[in-house]
C-alpha cells in the first residue's frame, strides 16, 4: 500500500503559483524528523525514520478553465473519496497523478 498522500491544487496567477512552489519545495523542511507522539519524549527512532515527510513537484502548468472554487481545504480518509472529490471537479487525473507519484517513493524504499 503507497504510503498516505496529499495533493494540494493551487487555482492562482503565476505570481501566487511561484511564491507557493516556492514555500512548498524550498522553504518548508520536510525531511526533519518529528516525534510522532507528542507525549511520548523518548519516541522510537525506528518509527521516526518511517515517518520522513516530503514533497516533490508532480504537474506544473495553466489549465484553460478554473477547476476549482474558492479555497477549502477538503480531507478523504480513502483513496475512493479523493478520487470521487477530484472526479466531482472533471480533475481526476491529478488525483491519479499524485498517488502514482506516491506508489514510485514507495516502491523505491
Amino acid at each position: 500500500m503507497p504510503l498516505p498522500c496529499l495533493c494540494v491544487c493551487l487555482p492562482r496567477g503565476p505570481k501566487a503559483q511561484k511564491k507557493f512552489k516556492r514555500l512548498m519545495l524550498h522553504r518548508i523542511k520536510w525531511d526533519e524528523q518529528r516525534n510522532s507522539k507528542r507525549g511520548d519524549p523518548d519516541g522510537s527512532d525506528d518509527e521516526a525514520a518511517k515517518k520522513t515527510n516530503k514533497c516533490c513537484l508532480v504537474w506544473e502548468g495553466t489549465a484553460k478553465d478554473r477547476s476549482f472554487g474558492d479555497i477549502k481545504f477538503k480531507q478523504c480518509p480513502t483513496e475512493n473519496m479523493a478520487r470521487e472529490h477530484f472526479k466531482k471537479h472533471g480533475t481526476e487525473h491529478y488525483w491519479d497523478l499524485a498517488l502514482s507519484e506516491s506508489v514510485l517513493e514507495s516502491t523505491e524504499d
